[in-house]
């Protein structure tokens, strides 16, 4: 094997396990309550995971190894960082009771659904359950808001609210909810109705934070998700309804 040819094969490799430093900055941040920049690293970490599977199809370099190794590194990047998030977010407002431990929920439930994923043959162009990505995306990006502009503001009332959300999302994350990815394949709106549809309301929600005091772009990505939440379930009672 040529040195250019173990170059290309491990560059997938090389991008999952820099999402997996991402995971290990952002538990780091997640423990000195620096909570924006532990968001930052689960976005960059999903950056990444993004890029190791395009690349490994692109190079023509994927494999078992691959495979095994992108799990373990989602399993940090956004099951163990995230849960980290929320405990020592809710330990810092609530106290270090046995309570802040429901977070750990996040990351039972994230392996649970990394372990479906892989022997499920049915999620190969769409999901079945909530990505591990875009729930570890929610809780990051809905803490830092909250710490950084007292946004979801409701949060700080009573904890009960994220245990609520920890408890929904996790349930979601192994749930048979059809969620579809944002594999195009075509670029055409017949089709693809569901993923312009989310696009457009994410650009209107991110621009309407121009005309909004004190309210970051970010703050806006937990309200993002949840209506990408509601257009799969529509989805799938307009599918029920059909049948």
């Amino acid at each position: 094997m040529s040195l250019f040819t173990t170059i290309k094969k491990s560059i997938p490799n090389t991008l999952t396990c820099m999402s997996l430093f991402c995971g290990c900055f952002a538990v780091v941040c997640a423990m000195n309550l620096l909570f924006f920049y532990a968001m930052c690293f689960i976005f960059v970490g999903a950056v990444f995971d993004f890029s190791d599977g395009f690349a490994a199809r692109l190079l023509n370099a994927t494999s078992p190894i691959g495979k095994e190794l992108d799990s373990l590194a989602d399993q940090v990047t956004f099951g163990v960082a995230p849960g980290f998030v929320v405990y020592f977010w809710t330990a810092s407002n609530f106290g270090g009771s046995l309570l802040p431990c429901i977070a750990f929920l996040i990351t039972a439930f994230s392996a649970l659904r990394l372990a479906k994923f892989n022997v499920d043959e049915r999620q190969t162009s769409s999901f079945i359950g909530l990505a591990t990505p875009a729930n570890a995306i929610f809780f990051s990006s809905l803490i830092a808001a909250n710490t950084s502009n007292d946004m979801y503001g409701f949060l700080k009332e009573s904890p009960w609210y994220m245990v609520t959300l920890v408890v929904g999302f996790s349930l979601l994350l192994t749930s048979e909810l059809p969620m579809f990815s944002f594999k195009f394949k075509h670029g055409g709106f017949k089709g693809n109705e569901d993923k312009f549809i989310l696009i457009g309301f994410a650009v209107l929600a991110m621009l309407s934070t121009l005309f909004m005091e004190n309210v970051k772009v970010y703050s806006v990505i937990p309200v993002i998700i949840l209506f990408y939440i509601v257009v799969c379930l529509f989805e799938l009672l307009k599918s029920k309804k059909k049948a």
